[in-house]
């Protein structure tokens, strides 16, 4: 039993695999939730407070009179003005947001989103349409269940081209496992040439990162025979 040529002993011999495609295949829109729930400027504290506990996010989105996103108040922003408040004078919603508001569109990658949220230290974004107005809101538990659902897809479909008939792959050899998009993929084909040319199929795969191959074989491929020349 000979172990997959895609670990470097013999890759050369095989045409490379195309390189990785960027993580995470979903987009904004296949994890947010919808409609979002905003206030306008004008609202004043005990409501902008209201409107925060019973959306149960951390954040609530303030809205223009055309529904584009003029800012956000986050419940620290709330805490923060209570604590400094003048009991004469009364808190509006512009009074207590931050603008411009960091938003994404419903057409932003998983990942995009992902990395706006850790570059900025932020748990939750407004999302837009392409004219700025208020579609919905996106928080970073809305983001980890995409890229968990992500990862299942990968190994889903990696799972399905390796038990596609006459891949030569031994069933009951087989594991796939995918996390972070990096994709792990162990079992016995029946010879190299199946391996290589599964590993290729997988290396396809829309949003995999990453292919650890750990197939065996059991048989090489016999050399081609030389074609005889013309007299």
């Amino acid at each position: 039993m000979k172990h997959s040529i895609l670990d470097g002993t013999a890759a050369d011999t095989f045409p490379a695999a195309e390189p990785a495609r960027p993580p995470g295949r979903a987009a904004v829109r296949d994890c947010m939730t919808r409609p979002g729930i905003a206030v306008t400027p004008d609202t004043d504290f005990p409501t902008v407070a209201a409107v925060l506990s019973a959306s149960r996010r951390g954040i609530v989105p303030v809205v223009s009179a055309d529904g584009t996103v003029a800012g956000v108040v986050a419940a620290s922003d709330l805490l923060a003005a209570y604590a400094e408040q003048d009991p004469q004078h009364e808190l509006l919603a512009r009074d207590l947001m931050a603008a411009p508001a960091l938003t994404v569109t419903e057409d932003t990658s998983v990942t995009g989103a992902v990395a706006l949220l850790a570059e900025h230290a932020l748990h939750h974004l407004p999302v837009v349409d392409t004219d700025g107005r208020l579609i919905g809101l996106l928080s970073s538990h809305d983001l980890l269940d995409a890229l968990r659902r992500d990862d299942e897809a990968i190994g889903s479909e990696a799972l399905a081209l390796a038990l596609t008939p006459g891949t030569g792959v031994v069933p009951g050899s087989l594991h796939v496992r995918c996390e972070r998009g990096l994709l792990s993929i162990g079992g016995r084909t029946r010879t190299r040439g199946d391996a290589a040319a599964l590993c290729l199929q997988i290396a396809r795969i829309d949003g995999l990162v990453a292919l650890a191959d750990h197939l065996v074989w059991d048989l090489d491929d016999p050399e081609p025979a030389p074609s005889a020349e013309c007299e």
